[in-house]
């Protein structure tokens, strides 16, 4: 089974509009459809978690017509959103030409701040190459990563930020987690362009996230 991820470059006017609100936004981060399903109704109700305070998200959300419905549980450093909404034009379109028989779209779908959306097709060979080539004109599409399906796990990185993603690629890059250690907490930092301080604090909190996802430690998912 081949797998494929892939980062879809959209432009401001195929976003949906809490996309955008994120791109926009100083206070939150990426957001991540971790489920969803699509109603005969043409609706499609869908959970993501998205980083950052709820307060001025909801009141974004208020403005957005085709939501008719939400609920907000709060969670460590974000939330976890359930809305049930009316499936925007360009989504549809765009969820047709990744509707392909024997083809899978791995969540969860993740809407990064700089406007992408980043998420894994696995199936035929056939079918992953229609998807890809099936895409709109408008949007760019960069493939991050293809091979044989090996499984991935539901959460990549362990519920990390977009900011302690970015730390774990500079450790990594940098040869910090080698043995021996090969790179320090000043290349990371530089690497981010932060203070080591800070460059420290995101390593911490990437590790526990991580060790605590291993341990199987993460709440639940909170009841809607």
């Amino acid at each position: 089974m081949r797998y494929v991820r892939l980062a879809l470059a959209l432009p401001p006017e195929r976003r949906h509009p809490m996309h955008q609100f994120v791109v926009e936004s100083d206070e939150h981060g990426a957001s991540r459809q971790l489920s969803w399903s699509v109603s005969v109704d043409g609706t499609i109700s869908t959970v993501f978690r998205v980083e950052g305070s709820p307060d001025r998200y909801v009141d974004a959300l208020e403005t957005v017509d085709s939501i008719r419905t939400y609920h907000v549980a709060a969670s460590t450093s974000g939330f976890y959103l359930y809305v049930r909404e009316d499936l925007p034009e360009s989504e549809f379109e765009l969820a047709t030409a990744l509707d392909r028989d024997g083809l899978l779209i791995v969540p969860p779908i993740t809407y990064r701040e700089d406007g992408c959306a980043e998420f894994s097709l696995a199936g035929g060979s056939a079918a992953v190459q229609e998807a890809v080539d099936a895409v709109p004109e408008s949007i760019d599409v960069d493939v991050l990563e293809i091979g044989q399906y090996r499984g991935q796990p539901f959460d990549r990185g362990g519920g990390l930020t977009d900011r302690q993603r970015e730390a774990v690629r500079a450790a990594v890059d940098s040869g910090y987690y080698e043995s021996p250690r090969e790179g320090t907490v000043e290349d990371v930092a530089a690497a981010l362009s932060c203070s080591p301080g800070t460059a420290a604090e995101h390593l911490r909190k990437a590790e526990a996230a991580v060790m605590s996802a291993v341990a199987g430690d993460r709440p639940d998912l909170p009841g809607l």
